[in-house]
């Protein structure tokens, strides 16, 4: 079954800084998962990182530190598979 949810996404400038952010991100265990951008939120380049909303901060204060550049972050409800 599937059901919409809310999701915290986050964008880059270019295809460096997202993988910037899932280096560090699985480096680091920071939640989140890359995803390609989804088409209600406009971004430099074609790939996002996707996490819950709740690990915005978190995630915010983690790439600043790292330097990783961001582009926004934006919540959006995005469909998911609930089991």
């Amino acid at each position: 079954m599937r059901e919409k949810r809310p999701a915290l996404v986050i964008t880059f400038p270019t295809t460096a800084a997202a993988m910037g952010c899932e280096s560090l991100c699985i480096e680091r265990g920071l939640p989140g998962r890359t995803i390609p951008v989804p088409g209600e939120v406009a971004a430099g380049c074609g790939l996002a990182w996707k996490a819950l909303p709740a690990d915005g901060e978190l995630l915010r204060g983690e790439l600043a530190a790292a330097g990783v550049p961001t582009e926004g972050y934006t919540v959006i409800d995005m469909w998911e598979v609930v089991r």
